[in-house]
C-alpha cells in the first residue's frame, strides 16, 4: 500500500497528512484534526468540496454527482469519494465553524 503527502491549506497555515490508497480523503482530513462540512458521504451532495492545487486523485468506481461542469473547471472535488493517487495538495476546504455542531 502507498502513502502518499497530502498538503491541507487551511486559514493560518497547512497541514501535512499522510494518506494511503484506500482511505478517502475526508477521512485523511477527519484524521488531521479537521472538521469538514459533510452530508451524504456519496459525492452526491457537494457539501465537502475542495479545490485540487497540485497531484492527481480517483474516484474508483464513483461519479461526483455534487459537481458541476464549472467545478470541475476550476479544479474542485469531492474528498468524500476521492483517494489519491501520489501527493496532494489541497485548499479552499469547507470547514465547520468551531460554534456550530457537526453530523459526525
Amino acid at each position: 500500500m502507498a502513502e502518499h503527502r497530502v498538503t491541507l491549506v487551511v486559514e493560518g497555515g497547512q497541514i501535512v497528512a499522510l494518506a494511503n490508497d484506500v482511505t478517502d480523503l475526508l477521512e485523511v482530513m477527519r484524521q488531521a484534526g479537521l472538521t469538514v462540512r459533510k452530508s451524504c458521504r456519496n459525492g452526491v451532495c457537494g457539501l465537502c468540496k475542495c479545490r485540487l492545487v497540485a497531484g492527481e486523485i480517483t474516484y474508483h468506481w464513483r461519479q461526483p454527482h455534487g459537481l458541476w461542469q464549472k467545478h470541475i473547471d476550476q479544479g474542485l472535488i469531492l474528498p468524500c469519494i476521492a483517494f489519491p493517487l501520489g501527493d496532494l495538495v489541497l485548499d479552499q476546504i469547507p470547514l465547520v465553524a468551531p460554534d456550530k455542531p457537526t453530523n459526525q
